[in-house]
């Protein structure tokens, strides 16, 4: 009888323990498996912020077309009337873009005769007109400047414009 004993302990120490072997063994091993996955997955999440970060953020290159005091005129609708351009100058995204708005300035400058000759006073002298001319500015200077489709972002990103006046001129 006494081996009976022996053996039903054995079997009760060896079932606990194998019991607990067989839980314990498996969670060790998903812990592992988890920290494993975590990592290699948590490598991979951060290289694309990495790449994003190191993106140069868009730089801000100022570029005079009509230089302040210089009173520029230019002849509206019907040729009774000029507009009296102050100043005029632009944003841009990029040195190339700025070099090419210094080399293209009697093209530009033509661009901005053909615009003011479709313009009539009463489109300059309200808010949305102005907003309107410096958009067609804008696009006219990314035009002659090459700076169009997938380029424009780096391109003429900002038109600052100041009328002193709109006169007659007969």
């Amino acid at each position: 009888m006494a081996d009976q004993q022996e053996v039903k302990e054995v079997k009760e120490k060896k079932g606990i323990g194998g019991l607990l072997m067989s839980i314990i063994v498996p969670a060790v091993v998903a812990v592992g498996a988890t920290i494993v996955t975590i990592m290699l997955l948590g490598s991979n999440l951060t290289q694309p912020k990495q790449q994003q970060t190191t993106q140069p953020a868009p730089t801000e290159i100022k570029a005079v077309i009509i230089q302040p005091g210089t009173y520029t005129t230019f002849m509206l609708k019907g040729g009774k009337e000029v507009a009296v351009i102050d100043s005029l100058t632009v944003t841009t995204a990029s040195d190339a873009c700025r070099a090419a708005i210094g080399e293209r300035r009697d093209m530009i400058m033509d661009g901005l005769m053909l615009i003011f000759l479709s313009k009539e006073r009463s489109e300059l002298n309200t808010a949305a007109g102005i907003e309107l001319l410096k958009k067609q500015i804008r696009a006219m200077v990314n035009e002659v400047t090459g700076f169009t489709g997938e380029r424009e972002r780096l391109g003429v990103i900002g038109v600052y414009l100041y009328i002193k006046a709109i006169s007659s001129v007969e």
